[in-house]
């Protein structure tokens, strides 16, 4: 795979050039997908909401019942630290962390988890317009869980490029979950930004909880309930939120328009607040 010039990447302990750092054959993230990740922006070399991340990711080691002895205060090093040695100002740091090594079992062996990290340039200042489809939701039921096992969403992003398509809206008895890596709002026809309630069904996400911090802060109502996907075709604006996109405005879902094909009035104020807040933080 090419990679950046010089590219340096961490590895358990190590900073080394990006095609050095390789996991045994019997990591269980590769046998298992047994492990979770974490995707934190950087501006001006300065990671954004490193502890919400950081809180999102102890918890999904707890919850997966993976042993380790590091803190928050370790992670956020090696992340600065990567960002320093590629000499990057705006990116995303991306940590995976696994069980670790073990001959391959079905039950959880205790073992030393295997940790990685590696940083991409990444820019985002304009919002994208896209197109999604809508299908069905059949992830486990604990997508709650920030976990490796991103096989079903990797399948069905493809097949919505292969539709000609940028991503889809994952639903479940016709009310909708999230996005295939991203949280869903919606505006209603009172100016309302609405989302789901965060539950066992989707991740919850640091973007998603920034953006609704800033919008209540700005008077605009938020209201976390759950809606079908009618509900969501009838919208005046629809948008994606993640880290790494930030923003990305839907404009069509399935065969439905939405607000005339425009990025709509409030996605652009939300957009210009969370800006505003990375460029302060």
């Amino acid at each position: 795979m090419p990679t950046t010039p010089n590219k340096i990447s961490y590895l358990n302990g190590k900073f080394l050039p990006h095609e050095q750092c390789l996991v045994h054959i019997e990591d269980r993230g590769f046998q298992f997908a047994d492990g979770v990740y974490e995707v934190t922006l950087f501006k001006g070399g300065k990671l954004i909401d490193a502890n919400n991340h950081l809180q999102r990711l102890f918890r999904s080691l707890r919850e997966l019942n993976i042993s380790h002895n590091f803190n928050q205060q370790q992670i956020i090093e090696i992340q600065q630290q990567l960002i320093a040695k590629n000499n990057l100002k705006d990116g995303i740091c991306y940590l995976n962390i696994t069980r670790g090594v073990h001959k391959r079992v079905p039950h959880q062996p205790i073992t030393e988890p295997t940790i990685n990290a590696v940083i991409d340039n990444v820019k985002n200042k304009a919002i994208e317009k896209i197109s999604v489809i809508t299908h069905e939701d059949l992830r486990w039921l604990r997508c709650d869980i920030k976990s490796v096992g991103l096989c079903y969403s990797s399948m069905i992003k493809q097949k919505a490029l292969d539709l000609g398509f940028d991503d889809a809206i994952l639903t479940r008895q016709n009310i909708v979950t999230e996005a295939t890596y991203a949280n869903v709002f919606m505006v209603d026809k009172d100016d309302n930004l609405v989302t789901r309630m965060c539950d066992n069904l989707i991740l919850c996400g640091i973007t998603r909880n920034r953006i609704i911090n800033l919008a209540q802060q700005n008077n605009i109502k938020v209201i976390e309930k759950k809606f079908d996907i009618n509900e969501l075709k009838k919208a005046k604006e629809v948008f994606l939120s993640s880290s790494g996109a930030i923003i990305k405005a839907v404009t069509k879902i399935d065969e439905e328009i939405i607000n005339d094909g425009k990025i709509g009035t409030i996605t652009k104020k939300i957009f210009g607040l969370y800006y505003d807040f990375i460029n302060i933080s």
